[in-house]
């Protein structure tokens, strides 16, 4: 019998060693639903929880507030889901600290206590080994069972629902790119994708995929990035009055280099008008150089568009990209004639013009000029990831807390609970309309972005929920350039190859930059031919092939297929799209 229950605690030793060695979170992922009766009299049943949630305030916001505002919130997620929520908002100055601080106390608290548990059932089996009993050690706790350290545990106007645990952190804000990948790497996240595509797939019709696809982490979403608006267009005008003076259409006047006669005639009969205002720089390339500088010159650059596909991505010479040359090359000419004006204060009247702003802002420029997006608004993996509602490992249960960032993306009641605070004490409904609100008190203050779905409440008081209607088809006009996730195509194999790239790059920009504009047209062939033949823009883009060897391009020479940009981005897509990008 002894020897029995030895060897059960030896398995049990087994299965904790596992468990300290792997890291795997041991808290509950699915729902703590149960069944009572048999068959068609079963009943589902549904346990009452406490999660809590960690979010960011302004530094103002009052700690009776806080308080208040949980009460709210727990009035309508004790009903809607029997969960109460313990709302811990951190001072904005201190919240990231906070967070960081408190998973290290976490994850330092339970390897401490799965060790006093490997050393617990080491003692016993010992004592078992030895024919001994095993005679635990009893300690005295005088810790409150109600705080931990500097936060209460206690979910106010919560009867009937648990404290929250000393050990448990369940939705928490993350903010910003880097700290996202913090996080997700060091495996303290939740996985939540087969949330997100199944009890909580309403959220793809409340936040732009763009969103997810940032938030994708080695093939797991660890987070639910709030939706808000992203970037700013660059827009090309096209001055009303002028196009009907000169008798022209203006469907053929949204570029450029369609506008070369318009703006010589603006130069030459009105000029009490700028020919062109603002900075033109070539849209939509994505530079490569060794700084890993996507905005920085190089003369190995990819042009991606707004609705590029992977398949559509290659790697050029600049100077063999007509956009780039015909447009580089007006816009200098224009320069040289004095036709610009790139001053920070926009004129009163301009021909032609490249505004950045946002769909919000261009219209009011719409009276006076015909409107084209230039650019669309380019998303990066810090704008999309700005604030994401997480999951912690340490979280009580998955699935409960994946609820109620649901209902932050899709409840414009909670949403605005949590924004504004309480209805009739921080903020009240217009008297005359009743689509706005009015602020009461300055007792709590949030950003709206760090709150939940933005589109959900109101963008600000005295501010209609129907003036979101531009942000959001902003939104759906922003673009993720499929070469953001590319990855890191830089290695031992090109760094030398991208230091003489990046050299020729300088080079050849001062070079036309010194020139004037009918120079650079003449030297357009020559600066091509000098890219293709250098040493390094060969062996970045070639692609590998069967003839290589034969035609000298081997591994002792210096041609390595891994360090070759086409070869690389093709087998990025075939990891990600499988063999059939090959066919695209």
């Amino acid at each position: 019998m002894k020897k029995r229950f030895a060897s059960l605690l030896l398995c049990a030793l087994i299965i904790l060693s596992g468990v300290l060695s792997s890291g795997c979170s041991i808290a509950s992922s699915g729902d703590t639903a149960g069944t009572t009766g048999e068959g068609e009299e079963a009943v589902t049943t549904r346990s009452n929880m406490t999660l809590s949630l960690w979010i960011p305030t302004d530094d103002s916001t009052t700690a009776e507030a806080i308080q208040d505002v949980e009460i709210a919130i727990n009035s309508i997620t004790q009903v809607e889901f029997d969960t109460a929520i313990k709302l811990y908002a951190i001072p904005d100055s201190e919240y990231d600290e906070v967070i960081k601080g408190r998973i290290e106390l976490l994850e330092e608290r339970k390897k401490a206590e799965e060790q006093a548990e490997l050393d617990r059932l080491q003692q016993q089996l010992q004592a078992a080994q030895k024919g001994e009993e095993y005679i635990e050690e009893t300690t005295v706790n005088t810790e409150n069972p109600n705080m931990d350290g500097d936060y209460s545990l206690v979910v106010r106007n919560a009867a009937g629902y648990d404290n929250v645990g000393k050990n448990q952190l369940d939705i928490f804000l993350i903010r910003g790119a880097e700290d996202y990948t913090y996080y997700a790497s060091n495996f303290f996240l939740e996985d939540l994708r087969s949330e997100i595509t199944g009890s909580s797939k309403e959220l793809a019709t409340y936040i732009y995929p763009n969103f997810f696809d940032a938030a994708v982490y080695d093939n797991g979403i660890y987070g639910v990035p709030n939706n808000h608006v992203i970037g700013e267009y660059t827009y090309f005008l096209v001055n009303k009055d002028l196009v009907e003076a000169e008798y022209l259409d203006p469907t053929r006047l949204t570029s450029l280099q369609d506008c070369q006669e318009f703006i010589e005639a603006v130069a030459k009969y009105h000029t009490d008008y700028v020919p062109v205002y603002g900075n033109y720089s070539p849209s939509y390339y994505h530079y490569w150089n060794g700084s890993q500088d996507a905005d920085k010159f190089s003369v190995l650059a990819s042009r991606v568009l707004y609705s590029s596909k992977p398949e559509n991505v290659t790697f050029d010479n600049i100077f063999e990209v007509p956009n780039f040359y015909n447009n580089y090359y007006l816009y200098k000419l224009f320069k040289e004639k004095g036709y610009v004006n790139t001053a920070e204060t926009v004129p009163a009247k301009f021909g032609v013009g490249y505004i950045t702003c946002t769909k919000d802002e261009i219209a009011k420029y719409e009276n006076d000029y015909y409107v084209t997006a230039f650019e669309y608004p380019e998303g990066t993996d810090d704008d999309y990831l700005q604030s994401v509602f997480a999951v912690s490992k340490f979280t009580k249960n998955t699935s409960r807390a994946m609820e109620i960032i649901t209902l932050l993306n899709t409840s414009t009641e909670l949403r605005t609970v949590l924004q504004y605070g309480v209805e009739g004490q921080h903020w009240k409904y217009d008297e005359e309309d009743d689509s706005i609100i009015v602020k009461l008190s300055d007792d709590y203050k949030m950003d709206i972005v760090d709150t939940g779905n933005v589109y959900m409440t109101y963008p600000d008081y005295g501010v209609s929920l129907d003036s979101w209607d531009n942000a959001k088809v902003q939104n759906t006009q922003s673009y993720y350039p499929p070469t953001l996730d590319f990855g890191n195509p830089y290695s031992d194999l090109n760094t030398e190859l991208f230091k003489e790239l990046d050299a020729l790059s300088a080079r050849l920009l001062k070079e036309i930059e010194a020139m004037t504009a009918d120079e650079f047209k003449a030297s357009v062939a020559r600066l091509a031919a000098e890219v293709n033949n250098s040493d390094c823009f060969k062996k970045l883009t070639y692609m590998p092939a069967d003839t290589d060897e034969r035609n000298g391009r081997t591994e002792a020479k210096g041609w390595y297929a891994n360090a070759s940009l086409p070869y690389l981005w093709q087998e990025y897509c075939i990891s990600i799209y499988g063999e059939d990008f090959l066919n695209w």
